[in-house]
């Protein structure tokens, strides 16, 4: 296997672990005793500042964060050396069009839209106006 493999791996597992132990963990008391309302008992609890799961916990977050800034730098000198064999260059290239020559190749191809002729429908009998006949007022009497 591969070192960022196995990096890879300790990164996820070391992840898993700390969501577990804090999961696990009991509750040091209310809210109020992080911001100084919490009385006699300290922020750690009366217990003490450390039992076993803290510990595991602050073990695995060491281990979390060594094993992703270890990615990192793995990572960041495999693009390093990958810049060096092959460095991009934009204006060597003649797949990528430019603004002008696009725009220019759209104004010349104007697409045109045949339309079909729609016969008008056509009338069978025509009224005469005279046949019609006005509506008549009611009397007011």
């Amino acid at each position: 296997m591969n070192i960022t493999t196995i990096l890879i791996l300790v990164n996820v597992f070391a992840a898993i672990a700390i969501i577990a132990l804090v999961l696990m963990q009991q509750s040091k008391g209310d809210m109020g005793s992080a911001f100084g309302g919490g009385g006699s008992a300290s922020m750690f609890g009366s217990k003490g500042s450390a039992n076993f799961l803290t510990r595991c916990t602050s073990t695995m977050v060491v281990v979390f964060f060594v094993s992703s800034l270890t990615l990192a730098y793995i990572y960041a000198k495999r693009n390093a050396a990958v810049q060096e064999i092959a460095p991009i260059n934009v204006e060597q290239s003649s797949e990528v069009p430019s603004i002008d020559s696009v725009v220019e190749e759209q104004a010349n191809e104007v697409p045109t839209i045949d339309v079909p002729e729609i016969e008008s429908p056509q009338v069978d009998e025509v009224i005469d106006e005279s046949e019609l006949e006005a509506p008549v007022a009611p009397d007011a009497n």
